[in-house]
């Protein structure tokens, strides 16, 4: 199975400072409740987080966690309905597994209220079976697991509330590892270093 935690931590114009910044880049990893595991073809952690300025400077706090279970219908590069990929898939991911390998794509979900979109590298831009057929998309392996390998995705985003056109930045972690349920522990991502890691960092201004 594969197992994904995601950390998403949202903050506005007045934590985009240094001391904040050291924050998220050294916050890459969480604890991970081993009793919420199910098994599935592949299962999510997914923690939102904020600053809570009125103590200070501090790590991020978590507001919002859930767990899901997906089955084989998450191998795909979903439709060209991006409001339903954008909630039935994993935000910004792909995964098709391939053998016992997983292979972890990254692309732009091109949605309305996340205009920052990432143009460059697509994979499947002549491919006239694909959504991403000659759309200049980013659309690229972020890396392959095997079987025990542990692989982190980092980017950035800016959004935009549609309701009031509130403007919020998101700094975003996928810890991703490939293997059977009796492996999972607390702190399994607490390695210093994955086997892969992947950034898409945007400049943010």
């Amino acid at each position: 199975m594969l197992f994904i935690q995601s950390l998403n931590t949202y903050y506005e114009k007045q934590e985009r400072s240094s001391e904040y910044a050291r924050l998220r880049t050294g916050d890459l990893f969480r604890k991970i409740d081993v009793g919420n595991i199910h098994e599935c073809e592949v299962f999510a952690q997914m923690i939102d987080m904020h600053y809570d300025t009125r103590g200070g400077v501090s790590q991020a706090k978590a507001y919002r966690e859930k767990f899901r279970k997906y089955g084989t219908k998450i191998f795909t590069e979903g439709t060209m309905d991006r409001f339903r990929n954008y909630n039935e898939l994993m935000k910004f991911i792909r995964i098709f597994k391939e053998d016992d390998r997983y292979r972890i794509m990254f692309c732009d979900e091109n949605v309305e209220w996340c205009p920052t979109k990432r143009r460059g590298h697509n994979e499947a831009f002549n491919d006239k079976n694909s959504i991403y057929y000659h759309r200049d998309r980013l659309n690229e392996t972020a890396f392959v697991l095997e079987k025990g390998e542990y692989g982190r995705i980092i980017y950035n985003n800016r959004y935009v509330d549609p309701d009031n056109q509130h403007w919020y930045n998101g700094w975003h972690i996928y810890n991703i590892i490939s293997c059977d349920i009796s492996e999972c522990k607390e702190k399994m991502f607490f390695r210093k270093q994955p086997d892969h890691e992947y950034r898409q960092l945007l400049d943010l201004r």
